[in-house]
């Protein structure tokens, strides 16, 4: 059965204080109860002391007159009254008792306490009391002349008053313990359900965000404590699930948009073909033309399933040493066809060696978006320079073009996916706004950094940056 977090709360607080108040009581308990037993040995014995030095003569013979105890206080001034007094000679026979035991009870000499006394030793014990209540005994041997026991004499006193001073101490404990719980319950169920209600409302706030009101958050109160800290944290959650979907709307819409576009040139130019039947040419030139759309469809599809992947497997790419001078050196003479088409003059200024941990496949096509972007959006007449580089364990691919150039305002943007400079991206070699995104998501799970600079008109300078893998240890540097 599961207990709410409030029980379960209350169930360990009552428990941890129901077992701190009887460790307390018993440690409370067990204090008092050897203060009062040292006391009344040390009155016992202080008896016994007297007792000994009274009725033993220099030659080791005893003065016991008859009731002993009755006259040792009034003549002497020893306090006898209230204690039991019990002289035995050194086998362990009485010699003598005090008026208190006469007829009453016998204290008996343990063997334990015997053994101790012909070793001299003074011993206390707890024996059975003529009624229900134990007596304190102390056993005092004497030894004549160091050396010999002569008797023992025992005196003790009862602890009826002790024990019903603790039979009352423990009934007061036991309710005090029973009352204490039963109110810290009480207590502590408030306190609790006061101390998660802020839990109950952030939960029911929580329940009422959907996909359809995400910009909603929770009402944060104090956020120095856990609860705020919960609350601030379910909010950073809620915003990055908003950007999430925000994107994902995003993306779908524009990807909608890209696919349909070509969807509907093919389907009026099909239609315009159905009704010309015996234009030949005519026929050629819209199969062509639906030929190019196609193939503006397969690279658009071709484009997000590389993000899909990307998105799906950034943390499975495969990590070996790539030489990226030699990645870079195959990707310049494969696009050097196409910017003597383009006339566009294509320079590789340096290719300094440098390896770094990655995937080569995805790195041939990060630079080769990048490279064939460059010759794309440059005029005939333009320049591309390539160079790498190795800077503070960083290898550092530099492609720069005297192109079109990219709006200030729109630089910010050129990353996300589906976007395109209007300005000057819209011409028949305009993409669909998804390579350099991919070129960004390629940088990123090779735990790199790509940035743009540009100014319209003037051309753009793309910077990638890849950590370095030291070749002595085979293990990349940071």
């Amino acid at each position: 059965m599961a207990f709410s977090i409030r029980t379960r709360l209350t169930f360990w607080y009552v428990t941890l204080l129901t077992l701190s108040l009887i460790v307390f009581s018993a440690a409370f308990s067990y204090s008092v109860y050897r203060i009062s037993i040292n006391r009344i040995d040390g009155q016992i014995a202080s008896v016994a002391e007297m007792m000994v030095h009274t009725i033993v003569k220099p030659s080791g013979e005893f003065f016991l007159p008859r009731d002993f105890d009755i006259i040792l206080g009034r003549f002497f001034g020893i306090r006898t009254a209230g204690h039991y007094i019990q002289l035995l000679d050194a086998k362990g026979a009485i010699v003598a008792r005090s008026s208190s035991l006469e007829g009453r009870y016998n204290m008996p000499l343990s063997k334990e306490a015997y053994a101790e006394a012909l070793k001299g030793v003074q011993t206390y014990e707890n024996v059975k009391g003529a009624r229900r209540f134990p007596i304190r005994v102390v056993t005092k041997p004497i030894i004549f002349k160091g050396a010999r026991l002569v008797a023992i004499v025992q005196v003790g006193s009862s602890l009826e008053g002790m024990e019903d001073i603790f039979h009352s101490l423990a009934l007061i404990l036991g309710l005090g313990v029973v009352a204490v719980v039963i109110t810290a319950s009480v207590f502590g169920a408030l306190l609790a359900r006061k101390a998660l209600k802020p839990v109950a409302q952030i939960t029911a706030q929580a329940r009422k965000i959907t996909a359809e009101n995400l910009n909603e958050r929770l009402e944060v109160r104090v956020s120095q404590d856990e609860i705020g800290s919960l609350a601030v944290t379910i909010n950073e959650m809620i915003e990055r699930l908003e950007a999430s979907f925000n994107r994902i709307r995003q993306f779908t819409a524009d990807a909608s948009h890209e696919l349909k576009t070509p969807l509907t040139i093919l389907k009026g130019e099909m239609e315009m073909a159905l009704r010309s039947k015996d234009d030949v040419q005519y026929m050629q030139t819209v199969i062509a033309s639906s030929l190019e759309e196609i193939d503006r469809m397969s690279y658009i599809v071709r484009n997000l399933l590389d993000l899909a992947r990307l998105d799906a497997d950034k943390e499975a790419l495969e990590r070996q040493p790539v030489k990226l001078d030699e990645i870079l050196a195959g990707r310049y003479e494969h696009l050097q066809r196409f910017a003597l088409d383009s006339r566009v003059e294509l320079v590789m200024l340096n290719n300094a060696p440098c390896t770094v941990m990655g995937d080569a496949v995805r790195i041939g096509q990060l630079f080769y978006n990048l490279i064939d972007n460059a010759i794309k959006y440059s005029p005939e007449g333009a320049r591309v320079e390539i160079s790498l580089d190795a800077e503070a364990r960083q290898a550092v691919v530099r492609i720069r073009d005297t192109g079109i150039g990219i709006a200030k305002e729109d630089l910010p943007y050129i990353f996300d996916r589906f976007y395109r400079v209007d300005k000057a991206r819209t011409t028949a070699l305009g993409g669909a706004g998804l390579g350099l995104s991919i070129c960004k998501e390629i940088v990123e799970s090779l735990g790199g950094s790509i940035e743009a600079q540009s100014e319209a008109g003037k051309g753009t300078l793309f910077i990638v940056r890849l950590a370095l893998m030291d070749n002595s240890f085979s293990s990349p540097l940071y």
